[in-house]
């Protein structure tokens, strides 16, 4: 999680010792162009912007990203800001993953069960892992659900579902597990409208949701997993509900 202006600073120092400061925050504006928060030559965001996100001052701001600049994490143009460069070095060994998704008529039970093994796991990493700038599309995508229930758009409402779902993968900052979300989630569509046919469930899947960002707000993976269960438990229950309501009406 982003700190809110204590990283790098010296442990044990007297209050306002912030000598290491900037590396603390030049360490944390690089895992952002490392996880491909900005891609390469996107522009970060302003100095301003990115003191304020941080909690620091834009004197610390702007040295980071000198010390960055000389790293070749970024690359600083006078009068237009920085940008992310696309010349990382990366020691780390790679090696390739392929995804193959087929198309499958499968039991709803087991897509339920599916979802809860990969969801539950995701988002106690993306609890981890997420920074401000993940919370913030969470909470639009929330907001977004809201209306949609308050409006009952139920194709508006799986939309904003699906997003905030498939945003929970981009939190891990995982390239993995977020192909993993995206493909479980797109994969499991049909499933999720049917747990959306109600002002009622809309609602609910809205208030977990929203229980869900305030777990990562405070980075509490084991809560943030709790409230997926809980999530996941009631959306089965209303999917079974109304497929057999559906199988009876045949």
């Amino acid at each position: 999680m982003i700190p809110t202006g204590n990283e790098g600073e010296i442990p044990g120092g007297q209050p306002g010792r912030r000598k290491a400061l900037p590396d603390g925050v030049a360490r944390q504006i690089e895992g952002w162009v490392r996880s491909k928060r900005f891609g390469p030559g996107g522009r970060l965001p302003s100095e301003r912007e990115l003191a304020a996100r941080i909690g620091t001052s834009r004197n610390v701001i702007r040295e980071a990203l000198r010390i960055l600049e000389t790293r070749g994490v970024v690359e600083v143009r006078h009068g237009t800001g920085a940008f992310a460069t696309n010349n990382l070095g990366d020691a780390e060994p790679r090696v390739p993953v392929k995804f193959d998704m087929r198309a499958e008529e499968l039991p709803v039970s087991e897509i339920l069960v599916a979802r809860r093994a990969v969801e539950c796991a995701v988002v106690a990493v993306a609890a981890r892992a997420c920074d401000t700038f993940d919370l913030e599309e969470l909470r639009e995508l929330v907001e977004l659900a809201d209306s949609a229930a308050e409006a009952a758009d139920t194709q508006r409402f799986v939309e904003a579902d699906l997003a905030f779902h498939e945003s929970l993968g981009v939190c891990t900052h995982n390239s993995l597990l977020r192909q993993l979300q995206l493909e479980i989630t797109r994969a499991t569509r049909e499933v999720r409208g049917i747990a959306s046919t109600t002002h009622d469930a809309m609602h609910a899947a809205a208030r977990f949701h929203r229980e869900i960002v305030e777990a990562c707000a405070k980075g509490d993976e084991e809560a943030a997993r709790a409230v997926m269960l809980l999530h996941l438990i009631d959306a089965a229950e209303r999917t079974l509900g109304s497929a057999t309501v559906g199988i009876r009406q045949r």
